[in-house]
């Protein structure tokens, strides 16, 4: 059976050469795609012209409308519809259809329709030895050969031979259809890695023209948005909100897919990019569109690009934005920060309050209201921020390690002072020296115990103290926990955490933290089961970041349980779309529909 009529890329792949898409042409069958252009749809099997009203192949809308499949089954009518308006479904479309005279060919049906095509070929070579009469329906072997044919496609995508999947393409346009769309964007895909720009825009751009899906459409230009440039973009939005539009299908979404791919890329540079290398029209932009989704990411994100400018007044509007959309100890981590930075300490300490005792980066982050002097550090009166306290206000972890040696090479080391290093050396991936840190603020503690308390009590960390919360041996412990973290020492710290000297808290955090990297261990190990049961155990613990939330989505399917998968997918993506997240729900679509 023929499941599709009209190759999606008939005119770009009519000849073995693969000539680019004739999009100026205007003979016979031509459809217009939007003004002045213009594509060559290629005709139906066997027909010898293109399809003419009222002659559309109907043969794939009956066969997904016997398996049930409702999806395709919509989406066919859509593209009918789009081929020709004046067509209609047929009446009797779910009444039974006569097979050849003695054999049922459902069963062969089946396991095509779940993707065994070998199974199938073995099935019907079966039937024909013990009924020699018997033939099979053309329709059925010619979707079994349109099966292998994209079989070889996918995979000589999947090992990147990508002439080969050009080649396949080439040999069996129709493998690379509307129906069949996870071929059809393989094949872009192949032309850009073979730096065949051009042809892959036109293969983008006949999908975003004739695929009637608004969906796809949307799809199609974020997968586009990896190998082509803005300008492109722009032009495959256009053409994709307004080409050949099938009743039914609103292309809002389309329209809105070349802004959503420029506010990832603008979130992306303002996460790595240097201060102030976004433009004004850049920022007005990104913050126009975080406003109007209300993204907490996007804020905190945009919170942080001005930190460390030392733009604090900006920061700190980001920051309780995110923290008014979606309350967390990170939003509340910018807020002491930036409120840090203007010398708003009370108010800092105030946004801490919800977290203290809770957080350890709400902790940390306090640091830079009151941060550790011991020993002297600075006269007695009132005093303007320190080198410390600016450092840490704009996360200049280089710049804290080298305040503090200064201030050890002032006044000596103190417990609190040699405890920051510790702190500092661990957010620039220094962990083995965090951890020397950390027994070396253990050892100073032992040593000078009246220094010490009297140098915390001055500070915030002497009040946890005083009110049950975090004391001077248990911020060591907790820093040798977490620098044992990053070195990987997960089975000694998994063995040792019930003798550790944390508060409960702590404890929480750290077995969190151990659940979440055996998680990912059993991931790697493909030990999916495990994956969700470990991740389970951490989310009785604390939230469950994005992240975590991906990788579960991807035990989920690789458990064969693609419907959960794809529904977490889509609610992580459609809080923060990106392209780890796209990619995902891509996938998990793609095999609830898959294309064969």
């Amino acid at each position: 059976m023929t499941r599709l009529a009209v190759p999606l890329l008939g005119v770009l792949l009519s000849t073995v050469s693969l000539a680019p898409v004739a999009f100026a042409q205007s003979g016979p069958g031509g459809r217009a795609l939007a003004p002045g252009v213009k594509v060559e749809v290629a005709p139906a099997p066997g027909s010898g012209t293109a399809p003419q009203p009222g002659k559309v192949d109907e043969t794939a809308l009956r066969y997904y409308a016997r398996i049930g499949d409702v999806e395709r089954l919509e989406a066919e009518i859509a593209r009918l519809r789009a081929l020709d308006p004046t067509w209609e479904p047929p009446k009797d479309l779910f009444a039974p259809q006569p097979t050849t005279a003695g054999v049922d060919e459902s069963p062969f049906w089946a396991l095509v329709s779940a993707g065994k095509i070998a199974e199938a070929r073995a099935a019907v070579a079966e039937q024909r030895r013990q009924t020699p009469s018997w033939q099979p329906s053309a329709n059925l072997l010619k979707e079994l050969d349109l099966a292998e044919a994209a079989g070889r496609l996918r995979g000589a995508s999947d090992t990147k031979r990508w002439q080969d999947v050009i080649d396949a393409a080439a040999a069996q346009p129709e493998a690379v259809a509307c129906n069949r769309l996870d071929n059809a964007w393989r094949l872009a895909e192949a032309y850009a890695e073979l730096k065949q720009t051009d042809r892959a825009f036109d293969t983008y751009k006949t999908i975003v023209s004739q695929c009637p899906s608004a969906k796809e459409r949307r799809d199609t230009i974020f997968k586009a948005s990896r190998h082509l440039s803005q300008a492109q973009i722009r032009e495959l939005t256009a053409l994709g909100a307004t080409a050949n539009p099938a009743a039914g299908e609103d292309y809002a979404a389309v329209r809105a897919a070349e802004a959503e791919i420029e506010t990832g890329r603008l979130l992306e540079r303002a996460g790595t990019a240097r201060p102030g290398s976004l433009s004004a029209s850049d920022l007005a932009q990104l913050e126009r569109t975080i406003r109007e989704k209300q993204d907490s990411g996007g804020a905190l994100a945009l919170g942080w690009y001005f930190q460390r400018q030392k733009k604090y007044a900006e920061a700190q509007g980001w920051f309780a934005e995110a923290n008014g959309w979606s309350p967390s100890d990170q939003a509340a981590e910018g807020l002491i920060l930036a409120y840090a930075g203007l010398g708003r300490k009370a108010e800092a300490r105030a946004a801490a309050e919800p977290w203290r005792g809770k957080s350890s980066r709400v902790d940390q982050a306090l640091k830079s209201v009151d941060p550790p002097r011991g020993g002297g550090g600075r006269p007695a009166g009132p005093q303007g921020p320190s080198e410390l306290d600016q450092a840490l206000a704009r996360r200049d972890f280089a710049g804290c390690l080298t305040a503090i040696q200064r201030a050890i090479s002032r006044s000596g080391p103190t417990v609190a002072l040699v405890q920051q290093r510790g702190w500092c050396l661990l957010e620039l991936k220094r962990p083995s020296e965090a951890e020397a840190a950390f027994v070396e603020a253990q050892a100073l503690a032992a040593r000078e115990p009246v220094r010490g308390q009297g140098a915390a009590r001055n500070s915030v960390r002497g009040a946890a103290e005083a009110e049950g919360g975090m004391t001077r041996a248990q911020e060591n412990a907790y820093g040798q926990a977490i620098a044992r973290l990053s070195t990987g020492d997960t089975v000694g710290l998994t063995q040792d955490l019930a003798r550790l000297n944390l508060t409960p808290a702590q404890k929480a955090e750290v077995r969190a933290s151990l659940l979440s990297t055996e998680a990912g261990r059993a991931l790697e190990d493909k030990r999916y089961h495990d994956v969700l049961r470990l991740l389970d155990a951490r989310k009785e613990l604390v939230p469950e970041p994005r992240n975590l939330g991906i990788m579960r989505g991807w035990a989920l399917y690789n458990l064969q349980r693609v419907e959960e998968a794809y529904k977490l997918f889509k609610s992580i993506d459609d809080r923060l779309s990106t392209r780890e997240s796209r990619e995902a729900v891509e996938t998990s679509w793609k095999t609830i529909y898959h294309d064969w």
